[in-house]
């Protein structure tokens, strides 16, 4: 055992009040963790609360996607500054997650949600008065800085007040309403772009911004797990590790992007930055674990293989797009049809996490996601602008089945293997790895589209210049392509456009399939709790003194 995790070890010894009273578990509770565990009214106002956080983050993760072509017609944006509506988010959610969640260790749970939803709120301040893209893009940064810590500070309050045989239900819960954001966001999207303004899909984050604002500081009341003065603990942080990290990722993915495109493949603007950022990251790694006492990435979450799948099949703006640009499709047409993913994706993970916490076990649920999601990404392929709507439909709900499945399992894996000493870093680097892994897929899916897109349109007759500015502006040629009278050419460009997403489809085969593999070596891991559960006393100033109620017992592998 380390040094930092004896320290852990002392400062989980029991859980205070604000007047210091200590919270005893029942016996009941001490034989058999978790068994009678019942919510009470300060949790189910805390799991409300999270809940609300959750829509606002689901909401503007999709809410966009059907505005893309609008957005990039008239802020007259390229393809690549299109794609990094996405990224822009992304990146930074993605990144900045170790911090927040080391951070919310030294302030309390309810300063960096705090902190997080005003970042959220000055972000889509900016988007609701860009007018162009570099304004855009950094709004859309600042929000991504706050959604991945409203994200990932959800799922770290629920796993404080839920012990782990519980929280499969509980996780769920908060992934159905997710998937609630996702339901209702391509559908409000769809209408407010074809309907008014663009600008009213920011609008509406106010009031949930302002409904998170009036309730965090009345409901959470979760409060810093260390002692010591506020100067001594954020010299702890890993201020240095992460500075490398976040720039070799940020050359790397960029360049990415731009490759082929922007940039010929053969330039050096091309192919110094992408393995120079690569490098870059690699000594990130090897820095934080040699050097720092608590480094920016905890690498120890990692200690087995049942621990490192991480998820990075959500690619539904390429799927968005898909229908826009092959099927001509109206956003609010395209938008339903993402619906249909979220509309099988929230219940079947309400009944996987009640089967979870039945069963005691997840792994069953990690195959079956990821089987569904190779049959959908095989499935994709075959697409073209000739297949019917209802084939279509199909394809997307077998990817809301596939996601019901994962969304709730692999996080509820990550916790049970996880050491309890170690739970908030592992819910933390749980959440960077979805958030980085979506980010890379929404990289090299735009980069794997516009190069495919590039050579089809010169295998079908197309000049190189006239190729060049499609393929730079593929997004906003959506809507001439919608306009072009039906003939030979609007044929060929539409083929080409699907040879474009068969060029992402076939490389999210090989992810998945090679997920499916991993996760037949994911081993069972016991979900019964060694840890008291939580007390029957009320969560009025909680002070995180104690194990984090995370319930996961050190495993073995």
């Amino acid at each position: 055992m380390n040094n930092m995790d004896a320290l852990d070890g002392k400062s989980e010894q029991h859980y205070q009040s604000g007047q210091d009273e200590p919270v005893v578990a029942s016996q009941g509770a001490e034989l058999d963790p978790g068994a009678d565990w019942k919510t009470r009214r300060q949790e189910k106002l805390i799991v409300a609360t999270m809940g609300i956080i959750i829509l606002l983050v689901a909401l503007e993760t999709d809410i966009l996607v059907p505005a893309l072509p609008t957005l990039a017609c008239e802020l007259h944006g390229t393809s690549v500054e299109t794609f990094w509506v996405g990224t822009a988010f992304l990146l930074p959610s993605a990144t900045f997650l170790p911090f927040i969640g080391a951070a919310s260790e030294i302030l309390g749970r309810q300063a960096m949600l705090l902190v997080s939803n005003t970042f959220f709120t000055v972000g889509t301040l900016l988007c609701c008065l860009a007018n162009d893209f570099s304004v855009l893009l950094a709004g859309r940064a600042i929000q991504g800085v706050g959604g991945g810590g409203l994200y990932t500070l959800t799922t770290i309050v629920i796993t404080d007040i839920v012990p782990l045989r519980q929280r499969p239900k509980y996780l769920s819960l908060i992934s159905a309403v997710f998937g609630l954001g996702g339901l209702l966001g391509p559908l409000l999207g769809g209408v407010i772009s074809e309907r008014t303004t663009w600008r009213w899909l920011f609008y509406i984050n106010f009031q949930f911004c302002t409904l998170a604002f009036a309730m965090v500081p009345w409901v959470i009341k979760l409060g810093p797990k260390r002692g010591g003065s506020l100067a001594r603990n954020l010299l702890r942080v890993d201020w240095i590790g992460g500075a490398i990290f976040v720039g070799g990722s940020t050359s790397f993915l960029i360049r990415l992007t731009r490759a082929g495109i922007n940039y010929p493949w053969s330039s050096y603007g091309t192919w110094l930055p992408i393995p120079l950022g690569g490098i870059v990251v690699i000594l990130a790694l090897v820095y934080d674990v040699f050097v720092p006492h608590e480094p920016f990435l905890r690498l120890s979450v990692y200690y087995n293989a049942s621990s490192t799948i991480v998820f990075f099949l959500t690619l539904f703006q390429g799927l968005m797009f898909y229908f826009q640009a092959v099927k001509g499709a109206s956003t609010i047409l395209s938008g339903v049809y993402l619906m249909a993913v979220n509309i099988v994706l929230f219940p079947i993970a309400v009944v996987c996490g009640i089967l979870m916490t039945k069963l005691g076990t997840f792994t069953w649920a990690n195959r079956i996601g990821f089987a569904f999601m190779t049959l959908a990404n095989g499935l994709f392929i075959l697409v073209d602008q000739n297949m019917s709507m209802v084939a279509h439909l199909f394809i997307f709900l077998v990817v809301g089945v596939a996601h019901g499945f994962l969304i709730g399992s692999l996080n509820v894996a990550t916790q049970t293997i996880a050491k309890p000493s170690h739970m908030t870093f592992a819910v933390s680097m749980r959440s960077f790895n979805r958030w980085f892994g979506t980010c890379l897929g929404v990289s090299i899916g735009g980069a794997i589209f516009n190069n495919v897109l590039l050579h089809s349109l010169e295998n079908r007759g197309a000049t190189g210049a006239e190729a060049q500015a499609i393929s730079q502006n593929s997004e906003a040629f959506v809507h001439t392509l919608k306009e072009m009278p039906d003939g030979d050419q609007k044929s060929e460009l539409t083929w080409a456009y699907v040879d474009g997403f068969r060029g992402i489809y076939y490389f999210m085969v090989a992810l998945s399939g090679l997920g499916l593999l991993l996760s037949l070596f994911i081993k069972h891991h016991s979900m019964d709790s060694q840890e008291p559960a939580p007390s029957p006393h009320d969560f009025d100033d909680l002070q995180l003194n104690a194990p984090s109620r995370s319930g996961a017992s050190d495993a073995k592998v």
